[in-house]
């Protein structure tokens, strides 16, 4: 029988745990906010569905694209603390994208709004993969599942206060003012990412390693402070790439973003321009499962420590496709409410589960690891968007409802064969007392376990 115990961290675990989930509530906050004003957008500039379906697509191919190239480059210029020397100018850079969206002097014109917002969703993508890695690189590996999933808290937070904040602006400001909502919070993630610069150093990452060895727990800098070369480090990330655990993981996450982006992030226009609620509420709706999402990263992260990522991945993933499904029977509003308050348990849980198997499986690429884990999350956007905007426009408009409920009940067989190919998978055991003390090659070669 697994004995849960209580999360052990070092002084500057939790100091970079708090800046990395700042850093994460930004990038939330950049990445939702333009769901929150999606009827804004298409009302100005007149876009179809299927319009509509390419352009988020487009988005997300640069956050897809950027990802894996951003992960390899970060890990040739450091882990461990010296993934900084990567975050913070890609923190940097799509903050300071997103407020030239918000000064309309500067977005004026459609391909002035579709040239920031890609760059700045590329720069995004290099953002969380380094983030990620330098979180769970100033973590033991027997809590790594806890940190991210409370890092990962940072997600429905951020998406959260920027749907209040679009909700209020737009009833405030008017429709019209749509591009306020880019301007007002990016400029905090400036403060941030010198936060980081400061606190990331060799001294607080020696604190990490001394923690670790003083309490039995995996010391995360076993491999952070090893220099390898350019071909050393290639090697490794090809590696990694072939990992056949990682590899399903990873293609698990490319169909539950696919779930997601029909289900959850053609809300605002269903409720708009079929539901007939107000530009106001729409901007809301899309927010709703993240009133509970927190809870729920927190608590499937800190139990995929004690049952395994496996198992844990296989529960959301069903509880992804269940929760989907739902939504071909809504009624009414508050029956909506109901669905996603249900579904935000699971809906952001999954992702730091599986960052959590992506860093188990490659103490050496993390960052390649995850940028392969977020290139292919993010593709699996690009045929739902167009999809999605087909259905629509295939079955009445954006006036119709039946072309949301088709791409609803495909979103949930998506999630349906993410649980099927994760069964596949194996998680990575956690090293005994006597390995621990062997060193970083007995840590590295760990048994694989069902």
């Amino acid at each position: 029988m697994t004995r849960l115990t209580l999360p052990k961290g070092a002084r500057a675990s939790w100091i970079i745990l708090i800046i990395t989930w700042f850093l994460w509530v930004m990038n939330a906050n950049d990445r939702e906010i333009m769901f929150r004003v999606q009827p804004s957008i298409i009302n100005e500039f007149h876009l179809s569905g299927v319009q509509w379906g390419y352009i988020v697509s487009a988005f997300f191919l640069a956050y897809a694209l950027i990802a894996l190239p951003a992960g390899i480059f970060a890990d040739k210029l450091g882990r461990g603390w010296k993934r900084k020397k990567s975050q913070v100018w890609y923190m940097i850079i799509f903050t300071t994208l997103s407020i030239l969206i918000g000064i309309k002097a500067t977005s004026l014109y459609f391909w002035q709004f579709i040239l920031w917002r890609v760059l700045g969703m590329g720069a995004a993508g290099g953002a969380e993969v380094t983030n990620i890695a330098q979180c769970s690189e100033y973590w033991p590996k027997e809590h790594r599942g806890f940190a991210l999933g409370l890092h990962h808290t940072g997600y429905p937070v951020g998406a959260l206060l920027g749907g209040l904040a679009a909700s209020w602006i737009l009833g405030t400001f008017g429709s019209e003012n749509w591009r306020m909502v880019f301007l007002f919070t990016p400029i905090i993630g400036y403060f941030l990412a010198l936060a980081l610069w400061v606190f990331a150093t060799p001294k607080s990452y020696r604190e990490v390693d001394e923690f670790a060895r003083e309490h039995g727990l995996t010391p995360p800098s076993a491999d952070a402070e090893e220099t390898l070369t350019f071909n050393e480090q290639m090697i490794e990330s090809k590696t990694v790439l072939a990992d056949k655990n990682i590899l399903l993981t990873v293609i698990g996450a490319c169909l539950i973003n696919f779930s997601q982006t029909v289900g959850l992030w053609f809300l605002a226009p269903y409720v708009v321009f079929t539901m007939h609620q107000h530009d106001t509420v729409g901007a809301i709706i899309g927010v709703v499962p993240y009133i509970t999402g927190w809870f729920g990263q927190l608590f499937f992260g800190y139990v995929s420590d004690h049952i395994g990522r496996r198992k844990t991945l296989i529960f959301l993933s069903a509880w992804y496709a269940l929760c989907v499904f739902a939504l071909i029977f809504i009624t009414g509003m508050s029956m909506l409410w109901i669905i996603l308050l249900l579904w935000g348990l699971g809906l952001n849980a999954v992702y730091p589960v599986y960052y959590a198997m992506m860093a188990d499986h490659a103490p050496k690429a993390s960052g390649s690891a995850m940028g392969l884990l977020l290139m292919l999350t993010f593709l699996g956007t690009l045929p739902a968007s167009p999809m999605a905007g087909w259905l629509i426009d295939h079955f009445g408009g954006w006036n119709n409802p039946r072309g949301y409920i088709a791409g609803f009940a495909v979103g949930a067989g998506a999630a349906l064969i993410a649980m099927i190919l994760q069964y596949f998978t194996k998680d990575k055991a956690l090293p005994t007392a006597m390995e621990r003390a062997s060193g970083p090659a007995t840590l590295n070669n760990a048994p694989l376990v069902k």
